[in-house]
This record gives C-alpha cells, sequence and structure tokens, in this order.
C-alpha cells in the first residue's frame, strides 16, 4: 500500500469489478475515491461511453484477464461486484457459492435489474424500464401528461450507490467476524425503497400514487424567473415568511395563513407566486431567500454548477486528465473523509502490476 493511502478510509481494500455497465462502475468508483485498491477486468466493448469511462473509472487499474486469472484475481479481492445477467458469473467459473466456499470472507456483490432469482430474473432492462419498474415513473411528472423520465443514468446508479454501501457494510463485517456473504441488488427494488409516503400510501388506499410534476403546491414547486427557474420549499412553518416576502397584503389573509384554508385557494395562490418569481433572477432570489429565512433554491445549469462557489470551496471537483485533455468531474460527495482523485488508466494498462502485486506473479 502506498504511505500517502493511509489516511484513506478503504484503504488495504481489494476489490475486483467484473467490467460490465455504469451499476458495477459506479458502486466502485466510491471504493476507489476512498483508497480501496480496485481492479476493473474489461467488459464488453461499449459498455460504458467514453464520458462514462472519465467519470467512472479514475483510481482504477485496468486489467485483461481470461476465466482462469479473472478467479484467480477474485480469490485474492476482498470484494467481488459485477452487474452481469444472472448465472453470468457461474458461466465463467466464477460461481459465487464456489468462491466463497474456497474464501468464506469473500464479499460478492451482484447488481442486477431484478434479482438473481424470481419470475423476472430473467428479463432485460434499461434505466428507463428499470425505473419504471420500480414506481419511480408513477411520480414524475404532471397528471395530464405521460410520465417523464429522469435525467442521465438515475436508476444504475441508484443500483450502484446502495451496491457501494451495502458492499462495504458487508466487507467491515467480514474484518470483524471472518465471515462474507453474496449480496443479491435489484434495481426494481432500490427504486421502490425510493417512493417514501407514496408507495405505501397508494397501496394502503388502491388508488394510483399522484404524479405532481415540479409543484407539489403553491409554495413548494419550481418556477420560471428572469434568467432561468428558482424554486421555493416553504413548510407550514416557513409559509408565513414567505407568504409576507411576496409582498402580497392580500396572502397575509387567514384563507392564505390558514393550511387548511389555503388548499381551496391553491390555484389563486400558485398564480400570484408565479408573477413574483417571473421578474427576479436567480441570484436575487437566493438572496432574499437568506435575509428572510425562506427557502428559496437556484436550478443550475452545468455550466453554473462548474463555476458555483460553495462547490469550489468544498473541493467537490476532481480533475482528470484524459486523452483529450483535462476533465472536471464529480468528486466525493461529502467532507470528512480522505479522498483521492485517481488517474484514468488505459484499458488492461495494469495487467502485469496487478499479477505482481496481488499474485506473486514476477512476469
Amino acid at each position: 500500500m502506498d504511505p500517502s493511502d493511509e489516511a484513506l478510509p478503504l484503504a488495504g481494500m481489494r476489490v475486483l469489478e467484473i467490467g460490465g455497465g455504469v451499476p458495477a462502475a459506479f458502486a466502485t468508483r466510491w471504493m476507489a475515491g476512498y483508497g480501496a485498491d480496485v481492479v476493473r477486468s474489461e467488459g464488453t466493448t461499449g459498455a460504458l461511453t467514453s464520458d462514462e469511462e472519465v467519470f467512472l473509472l479514475p483510481g482504477k487499474r485496468r486489467v485483461d484477464a481470461d476465466a482462469r486469472g479473472l478467479r484467480e484475481l477474485a480469490l485474492a479481492a476482498d470484494l467481488v461486484v459485477e452487474d452481469g445477467a444472472p448465472g453470468a458469473l457461474a458461466s465463467r467459473g466464477l460461481d459465487p457459492i464456489e468462491l466463497r466456499r474456497a474464501k468464506p470472507a469473500l464479499v460478492v456483490t451482484s447488481l442486477t435489474p431484478f434479482g438473481q432469482d424470481g419470475p423476472h430474473a430473467g428479463w432485460a432492462s434499461s434505466n428507463l424500464t428499470a425505473h419504471a419498474s420500480g414506481g419511480i415513473l408513477s411520480l414524475t411528472g404532471v397528471m395530464s401528461r405521460p410520465p417523464l423520465q429522469n435525467g442521465g443514468n438515475q436508476a444504475w446508479m441508484l443500483l450502484g450507490l446502495n451496491g457501494f454501501a451495502a458492499s462495504v457494510s458487508a466487507w467491515f463485517g467480514a474484518l470483524v467476524h471472518g465471515e462474507g456473504d453474496w449480496l443479491d441488488l435489484a434495481a426494481q427494488e432500490c427504486a421502490a425503497g425510493m417512493l417514501e409516503y407514496a408507495g405505501p400510501r397508494a397501496a394502503y388506499e388502491g388508488t394510483p400514487a399522484q404524479r405532481l410534476g415540479n409543484r407539489v403546491n403553491a409554495i413548494w414547486g419550481i418556477y420560471a424567473c428572469a434568467d432561468g427557474y428558482a424554486g421555493v420549499c416553504a413548510l407550514q412553518r416557513q409559509a408565513p415568511a414567505f407568504l409576507q416576502l411576496v409582498g402580497d397584503p392580500e396572502l397575509l389573509e387567514p384563507r392564505f395563513l390558514d393550511p387548511v384554508q389555503r388548499v381551496q385557494h391553491e390555484t389563486d395562490l400558485g398564480a400570484r407566486v408565479e408573477r413574483w418569481f417571473a421578474d427576479k433572477t436567480k441570484s436575487e432570489l437566493l438572496e432574499l431567500g437568506e435575509k428572510h429565512k425562506v427557502p428559496i433554491g437556484a436550478v443550475l445549469t452545468p455550466l453554473e454548477l462548474l463555476d458555483n462557489a460553495s462547490l469550489a470551496e468544498r473541493g467537490f471537483f476532481d480533475e482528470v486528465t484524459t486523452p483529450a485533455g483535462l476533465a472536471r468531474i464529480p468528486g466525493r460527495p461529502f467532507l470528512g473523509l480522505g479522498w483521492r482523485a485517481g488517474e484514468l488508466h488505459a484499458a488492461a494498462a495494469g495487467t502485469d502490476a496487478v499479477r505482481r502485486d496481488w499474485l506473486g506473479d514476477a512476469r
């Protein structure tokens, strides 16, 4: 282990990523950032786009290995993470049960759309259908229009994020009592777990969950402003301050201040709030929110995020050297733990070094 890694929380942890798509790469991206020695065995060509490689692969050593080589690396690892179809590992001579029989402390994490078994285990899935099957699309968009797909690869990243947390927890358990596990995580279950009250309420009442779009109610939603979009998320205890900030004397009447009466005047209140937002810039709205203790936020574009002073002060972005030049990518999710940005290595570039470090192979 490099002495400079000693302050990293996962220093000394060995992770084999059986290269696939976004879920496994996202799960192990956090492990690499927090100091684990992550080795990625490349998957099929095009499993990740070039942009996804820049975001997900820094800090990982990349190897080329046949089935025998993968088994050797798996048994030298503390953790194996994969997102192939159910049974894919066994077909390559890497049956998790057999691996754990040979090394009981090993943790194997399998990330799939619907799990390793069950009626839908063999179904193919996309990021869109994974979110839909977990109920997320029952909530996105507005009732008068079709469901709205979430941007990016949020279903796969949600699966990977859960994979990261579960894997590190199981690895810690293996350190404590010497027994690993085979973790079976499904994208459908991860999405279903994010429905908050909407899922249980819909099941209890026997009615479809409401799709409310970007506006839950008049004082909790997104509005167009002079240079983009901004929003307010006022709880009842913050409602009086916000209604007073709007500057319309009628909004201080009981029909708007009282939460029960306010529901009956939702359309009228929404129109007034919309007009109030329309001629103000995002920066003006943020200043007003801070001054009057009202939770107002601005919707920032990617370019605005790159220049955001708060993110810069917290050192949020990492810089990664790529064949096309220097790239800035999202870095550590929070302060307080050691983090390394890592380098982006070429495919298979670490094969000999990994075999030497993990297997004692002098080649």
